[in-house]
């Protein structure tokens, strides 16, 4: 944690949120310092210690601090929170009543409370005040020794209460010293408001004087301190802001107002046990990573805007931007100066041949040491692909309207050559070599092609555009790099890689399951970068993972290789500089996030501990989690899961806290992680169950449960024994009923079969007495033709023949054999018809049964004397005398009755 004093109280910083702890009496805290405590009273020195040797000290974390009139610690409590403890209120001193506590120093043995008059030392259980003869400045702890200027003399050195004069001093009587510093061979650096630099040798004092003394003199020292990990010295003034010099004295960087400071006024120094500088300004606070190997140029003027290109050329940097280029010494502080002709939009900057080529919105140019030079038409030239061709070396560009040839003229300088014949006139932002010289081209918004030239690049031979879905997932935002002497396709969501036939296949190298997008971009020697939208991982598939907290500019992500130390970064605002060669080296660095506080959700107040396993009160079903990264100048990005809730991670998320509400009695195990890396921070709780929620609650409801549902079902068993029963007697009769159904269906059925039958039958009867009058008619015609034949022929035909024909016609017509088995088939259809006939009247004739038999079959009159052998005359008598004898009416229908008998 950071804790700074401020003019409203303890300011804590855990790098995502400020706390603001007040004072008893709302006073300004002048001064702070952090320490460690030992459970038997002492201190402990600042080192780093073992888990085991941590247990066994059982240290409590204190942070003093002094104000006006008072000065005490804060210390942690188990709920994360910082409780006051006044150490001058028990101590009764009647001198603090008037005094300001505005310095805090530490040594192996003691805590200094230090006012401009008087000292007071802390030895963990007793205070002892200490004065000098007169004013003096800040105590400092340098080799051993306690150092501190009285105002007006020289240093002294405090040797247990005792204030001895620091020989060959006495020089700086008129000055006011602001620092004392060690310095390397065991001498002493002293910084003075005024009269610049010196050092202290055994009794010797002489002026520091390297190139910025006097421009420390009059910029007024107000802050010192060295830095651990170099020795360097970082001084801070109150009218230009912090210099970093050297132990040699040379300077090393300079941050003022207009380098990003918030003013050039600095109050304060310290530096973390990350090796970060922190500065006290008068309106607020700024960080220095001095550790890291990353330099960021935003400043607060930026001229710079959005950049896209960068190279370096002759010992200069140039910069590419939406606002034109700039350019200026490499390495150095300088403000950078406009290339002038070169204002608007800046897509590329390369050097090829010691040549510096510029592709702008505009044209394309030479950039000279004393001007530019228009070398092509060409607008948006966003990328040049040196080629080999033979013994030469052209330059192939992609631009706004296809792709462009550059080669070198009898100067060896680099001229327009031609345009690729054969490329259709797209923005291509992006060409890839490919293998069996092929190039792969990105098209700037949609669109992925395969292009074979020729062997002066002044033609296409083969030319392929990849379409969704059948090559790539989308053929919108496709980008395309080197990965691995091959090429890396991005496309949708996808990473594809070609093989030997140019077909797109998905790479194993990436996890398709990733829940966080990201873009690839390659680096020098095997390095290569996971862009993401907030941060980007160099080498991630590396132990030594370096994590960048900041963003590229959207759609156009560039990170350009300047030299073989340093990576360029553009930025929306400027760009930043990474020094491959310098690892960041940081002892104890945090890897996983910090639960900070757990507070009831509809009471803020009340907070729960953070050790342990806590058991949150039943009525407690609804809290707020927070948590930080204890990484100071950078922003991360949190996702969690909750446990007995959910399995699941959240989303991304900006925010620092998460609450839960509705919670059910359950053991719960809340985790958190961060956008820093995969370590997970698990935090296990339980909220405890209501009486009704508790097991024993439980078991008795159970009981009672069980006790109801088996009454419940005894109950149901007698109500289902009598149901059954009554359904049993409504079954059989619903049976018997349908019983009855089915067999007076099956009666029906029967009958209507018969009727059919019956019918068919009839049919077939009258068939057969119709083919019987057709049989005689034709017999009749027969033997009329015969007699005919014999009256005309004579003697010329035998008798016996004729007579022999003759018979035989006779004895078919009308004969009794086709009587007697129609008869039989009739009486058969017809049951006992006959019979019923002969039972009305006995006396009805042969030829009366074979009339009535036709009347039931629905003959007509001239269908009947064939069958009867009369003529149709005859058959009309017939009927009458039927009638007659059956004592039939002549209004009754005839027909009718024969069918109803």
């Amino acid at each position: 944690m950071i804790y700074v004093a401020n003019s409203d109280g303890l300011l804590e910083y855990d790098g995502a949120s400020w706390k603001l702890y007040e004072m008893p009496d709302r006073q300004i805290v002048r001064s702070v310092l952090c320490d460690e405590f030992a459970d038997n009273g002492g201190f402990i020195e600042d080192k780093i210690v073992s888990r085991t040797e941590s247990r066994r000290n059982k240290k409590e974390h204190r942070i003093y601090v002094g104000g006006y009139a008072e000065f005490g610690y804060w210390r942690k409590e188990a709920d994360g929170q910082l409780t006051y403890h006044s150490l001058s209120k028990n101590a009764k001193l009647s001198s603090l009543k008037t005094e300001e506590i505005w310095h805090i120093l530490k040594t192996p043995e003691y805590i200094y409370f230090q006012s401009f008059s008087r000292i007071y030392r802390y030895d963990g259980k007793k205070l002892i005040e200490m004065t000098a003869s007169g004013n003096f400045m800040f105590l400092q702890y340098v080799h051993n020794r306690l150092l501190l200027q009285v105002i007006g003399k020289g240093l002294y050195e405090l040797k247990d209460q005792k204030f001895v004069p620091l020989p060959g001093t006495d020089k700086l009587s008129s000055s006011i010293v602001s620092s004392i510093l060690p310095f390397s061979k065991n001498r002493i650096l002293i910084t003075t408001t005024k009269q610049g630099l010196h050092i202290w040798d055994n009794g010797i004092l002489t002026p520091w004087n390297i190139g910025l003394s006097e421009e420390l003199k009059s910029n007024i020292i107000n802050r010192a301190i060295v830095l651990s990990q170099d020795s360097s010295i970082v001084l801070g003034t109150i009218q230009k802001g912090l210099y970093v010099i050297s132990k040699n004295g040379t300077l090393k960087y300079q941050f003022n107002k207009e380098s990003g400071l918030q003013n050039n006024t600095v109050l304060a120094l310290a530096e973390d046990s990350r090796k970060n500088v922190w500065i006290g300004m008068d309106q607020g606070i700024d960080l220095i990573k001095m550790s890291s190997p990353v330099i960021s140029y935003q400043t607060n003027d930026n001229p710079l805007g959005t950049v896209y290109a960068a190279a370096i050329w002759k010992g200069n940097l140039y910069i590419g931007s939406n606002n034109g280029v700039f350019v200026k010494k490499w390495l150095t502080n300088e403000p950078f100066k406009v290339v002038p002709g070169l204002g608007g939009q800046t897509w590329n900057l390369q050097v090829f041949n010691d040549q510096l080529i510029c592709g702008h919105n505009d044209a394309t140019f030479r950039i000279e040491k004393n001007g530019i030079k228009k070398i092509s038409d060409v607008t948006g030239g966003w990328v040049m692909l040196p080629i080999k061709a033979g013994n030469d070396t052209l330059l192939l560009q992609g631009a706004y309207n296809g792709l462009h040839v550059y080669k070198r003229n009898t100067q060896n300088l680099w001229s327009y050559a031609y345009a690729v014949k054969g490329a259709p006139p797209l923005p291509f932002r992006r060409i890839v070599s490919g293998k069996s010289g092929t190039f792969w081209l990105e098209h700037a918004y949609r669109g992925l092609f395969l292009a074979r030239l020729t062997p002066e690049l002044d033609s296409v031979l083969y030319w392929k555009e990849f379409k969704a879905p059948a090559d790539i997932p989308s053929e919108f935002a496709v980008e395309i790099s080197n990965w691995k002497n091959n090429v890396l396709v991005h496309s949708g969501k996808s990473f594809l890689e070609s093989t030997a036939g140019n077909i797109l296949k998905p790479i194993s190298d990436f996890s398709s399951n990733n829940d966080e997008p990201f873009k690839i971009r390659s680096g020098e020697n095997g390095d290569w970068f996971k862009v993401f939208a907030n941060r980007i991982a160099l080498n991630p598939d590396k132990k030594n993972t370096q994590i960048f907290d900041f963003s590229l500019v959207r759609n156009s992500e560039t990170i350009i290789p300047l030299s073989r130390e340093f990576y360029l970064f553009c930025l929306d605002n400027g760009y930043a500089l990474y020094n491959r060669t310098k690892t960041e080296r940081i002892e104890e660095s945090p890897s996983k996030p910090l639960i900070r506080k757990i507070a009831n959700l509809r009471n803020s107040s009340e907070i729960f501990t953070l050790t342990g396993k806590p058991n949150l009160p039943p009525e407690i079903r609804s809290i707020r989690i927070t948590y930080s990264v204890p990484v100071y100048g950078q922003s991360f990005q949190y996702k969690y899961r909750l446990r007995g809730l959910s399995d699941q991670w959240s989303e991304w998320s900006d925010q620092n806290f998460v609450e839960f509400t509705n919670l059910e009695s359950a053991d719960y195990t809340f985790e958190i992680r961060s956008s820093l890396n995969s370590e997970v921070t698990a935090y296990k709780f339980s909220v405890l169950p209501y009486w009704h929620e508790t097991i024993y609650a439980k078991v008795l409801f159970a009981l009672l449960i069980t006790m109801v549902f088996v009454g419940l079902i005894f109950y149901q068993e007698k109500r289902l024994v009598r149901h059954r029963k009554k359904l049993l007697e409504e079954q059989e009769d619903k049976l018997r009923q349908q019983r009855l159904a089915s067999e007076r269906q099956i009666m029906q059925i029967q009958n209507e079969k018969l009727h059919t039958e019956i019918q068919s039958k009839s049919q077939q009867l009258s068939n057969v007495a119709i083919n019987v009058v057709r049989k005689n008619e034709i017999l009749e015609e027969i033997r009329d033709e015969l007699k005919q034949v014999k009256e005309e022929m004579g003697q010329q035909l035998p008798n016996i023949h004729y007579q022999k024909l003759l018979n035989s016609i006779e004895r078919n017509v009308a004969g009794k054999d086709d009587w007697i088995l129609f008869e039989q088939n009739f009486d058969e259809i017809h049951e006992h018809f006959f019979k019923r006939l002969r039972t009305i009247n006995p006396s009805i004739s042969p030829s009366e049964l074979r009339l009535a038999a036709c009347l039931r079959m629905n003959l007509s009159t001239k269908e009947m004397a064939p069958v009867l052998g009369i003529s149709i005359r005859g058959v009309e008598i017939k009927r009458y005398r039927l009638r007659k004898k059956l004592g039939i009416g002549m209004d009754a229908n005839l027909v009718q009755y024969m069918m109803d008998i």
